[in-house]
């Protein structure tokens, strides 16, 4: 009996991501006619710090009847050149499409992205979060770049210690040096979102925040942001359908620091998580 319900659960689940797959890329049966048709939805574009909510905040746009994701894989310096580079790819973003990217800040970018017209949103978290979520993913995929570094150490602390001082001679930036590599997006005009305002009660968040922080999101973007369609939003929005999630909890990482790790991350990163609206 628990056999024939675990099998149950594991086929709703899929029933359930496979129908999340077809409502993010515009393919399910009430996006269909907005994406043949375009009009005048808007185009936005997404930049995250890695680990912080990326796949929260593409859900939370996606969600909206207006939005759908842009079919390419999420951007970064490494595959910019493979999509034709950041000016060939903006310029092939039809109305209501979203893309997401981990696209480190420059003003060349900066320009590309205000003369394409595009409405930027930049999503970001708190630093002890990223860490304890960048350890777990980095551990957990054998296809990612810093696996081997991290499955190498005997335990969470000392990937932890890896994660926060980085180690430039395996490609492993620190923390400090990821708050800066996208620190200029703060001042480019693009909308901060914070995942903790944007989790929600499930996510250990408040409902309140969430609900406005989605107005305030589909508002800057130009869609509708009405009561009905930020309530539809906000009830789907935590979710499990992300290939990424994990957890998604709002401070559980404070759980993984000892005042020994919560030293060394105040000296590596020193007042760089300021900017950002986050004190360590």
């Amino acid at each position: 009996m628990a056999t024939g319900s675990a099998h149950r659960s594991q086929a709703g689940t899929w029933v359930a991501r496979q129908r999340w797959t077809l409502e993010r890329f515009g393919l399910s049966p009430g996006k269909l006619p907005r994406r043949a048709g375009g009009g005048a939805s808007p185009r936005v574009f997404c930049v995250s710090i890695p680990k912080s909510g990326t796949h929260l905040l593409e859900r939370a746009l996606c969600l909206h009847p207006a939005l759908y994701r842009k079919l390419v894989p999420t951007v970064s310096g490494e595959n910019l050149e493979r999509l034709g580079g950041l000016e060939h790819l903006v310029g092939r973003i039809r109305p209501g499409q979203v893309v997401v990217s981990h696209l480190r800040h420059d003003d060349e970018a900066e320009r590309t992205l205000a003369l394409a017209g595009v409405r930027g949103l930049f999503m970001v978290r708190n630093p002890r979060d990223i860490l304890v979520s960048q350890i777990h993913y980095a551990t957990s995929r054998a296809d990612h770049r810093t696996h081997d570094l991290f499955a190498s150490l005997p335990d969470e602390r000392a990937r932890l210690r890896a994660a926060i001082v980085g180690d430039p001679d395996r490609g492993l930036p620190s923390i400090a040096q990821r708050l800066r590599y996208f620190r200029g997006w703060l001042s480019s005009g693009f909308l901060v979102v914070r995942f903790e305002e944007l989790v929600g009660v499930a996510g250990g968040g408040e409902a309140v925040p969430q609900r406005d922080l989605l107005q305030r999101i589909f508002r800057y973007v130009g869609v509708d942001a009405s009561d009905p369609v930020v309530e539809h939003v906000a009830r789907r929005l935590f979710s499990a359908d992300s290939p990424t999630f994990r957890s998604g909890q709002v401070g559980s990482s404070r759980e993984y620091f000892d005042a020994e790790l919560e030293a060394l991350l105040r000296s590596t990163v020193g007042d760089g998580a300021a900017p950002y609206g986050y004190a360590l």
